[in-house]
């Protein structure tokens, strides 16, 4: 078992799982809604902000789409307005399909047929992309321009717990890429595990340096959003792996998550003068872990900072920990 320090953790209990992602999500809007939600190299929104935005959003989609559940596709940078759409969406009852702008444009082309998403949500950075993507055969919610008149409070819409939430895709190794349905039941189970084993508290400081369209990014997102807890994205692919090390300083982050790889790239840029007094937790999922990862975290990082390896895939990830 891995005990915070700070000594605040709420148990994550199982009937929380009976619920939407949204309802969870709600509840700590209401716990701690002056608390910092999301903080990126733009922009800091604290719960109450982050709702209010993703409640617009959520209305923006029922006006388009209406009620009924369907795909809707989501295209944005690794940024703060990617949890506001996929927050959105699902407060609108919709399921979800992450594009990643930075991934190749035939592949993003093939997810977005193959989901049979009816309307990608967008911003003014991925507008053209998008055009380029729907030939108009597909409709468009520019999130820049979804009016502050929309209502930010709460939506009188809740999903069942069986009601399908995500479409994610794997990687196409094998052939073209796949999609993998999950639920809001699964996914809550998941996060109730994930809290419950790490003792994710709201004082938490955790990155997201996973790109959303992929299976790590779920616990990345719903681990801190649903505990009270800050998340801190990270574009590795903009910002590189040389400045990682003064990210995690600066913002004091205390959970690290990543694939190996990220984490040797980050090590390979240390200079042996670095000190992380604020990390607890460094995670490990998606890749095989090495006795030498091992040593160079043992080297490089505190002697109270926890080591934890998962096992999982976009196929697997629920019930692979």
């Amino acid at each position: 078992m891995c005990i915070h320090p700070g000594g605040s953790f709420v148990e994550f209990v199982k009937g929380d799982i009976e619920q939407s992602i949204p309802c969870r999500f709600e509840r700590m809007v209401g716990l701690y809604s002056k608390r910092s939600a999301i903080k990126t190299k733009t922009q800091v929104l604290t719960y109450a902000e982050l709702n209010a935005r993703a409640n617009r959003v959520a209305r923006a989609i029922l006006d388009q789409c209406g009620e009924r559940q369907e795909q809707v596709a989501l295209l944005f940078e690794h940024d703060a307005p990617m949890i506001g759409a996929l927050l959105g969406a699902l407060k609108a009852r919709k399921i979800y399909v992450p594009l990643d702008p930075s991934y190749p444009l035939s592949r993003t082309a093939y997810i977005l047929k193959d989901s049979q998403a009816r309307l990608i949500v967008t911003n003014n950075k991925n507008l053209s992309l998008a055009k380029r993507l729907t030939q108009d055969a597909v409709s468009l919610i520019n999130m820049d321009q979804v009016s502050t008149s929309l209502s930010a409070n709460n939506l009188d819409l809740s999903a069942s717990p069986d009601a399908p939430a995500y479409i994610l895709y794997t990687s196409g190794s094998t052939g073209q890429p796949k999609g993998v349905v999950q639920n809001h039941r699964n996914i809550l189970h998941d996060i109730m595990q994930y809290t419950n084993t790490l003792h994710i508290c709201p004082e938490e400081r955790m990155t997201l340096l996973y790109s959303y369209s992929v299976n790590g990014a779920v616990r990345g997102i719903f681990g801190p959003l649903l505990n009270g807890a800050a998340l801190y994205p990270f574009n590795i692919k903009e910002e590189g792996s040389a400045k990682l090390a003064n990210f995690l300083i600066h913002e004091a982050i205390s959970f690290y998550h990543s694939v190996p790889t990220v984490f040797r790239n980050l090590v390979a840029n240390l200079t042996g003068k670095e000190k992380f007094p604020s990390l607890r937790l460094i995670r490990f999922g998606g890749e095989r872990v090495f006795a030498r990862d091992v040593d160079l975290y043992r080297k490089q990082f505190p002697d109270d900072c926890l080591l934890y390896t998962g096992m999982g895939s976009t196929e697997t990830g629920q019930v692979c920990q």
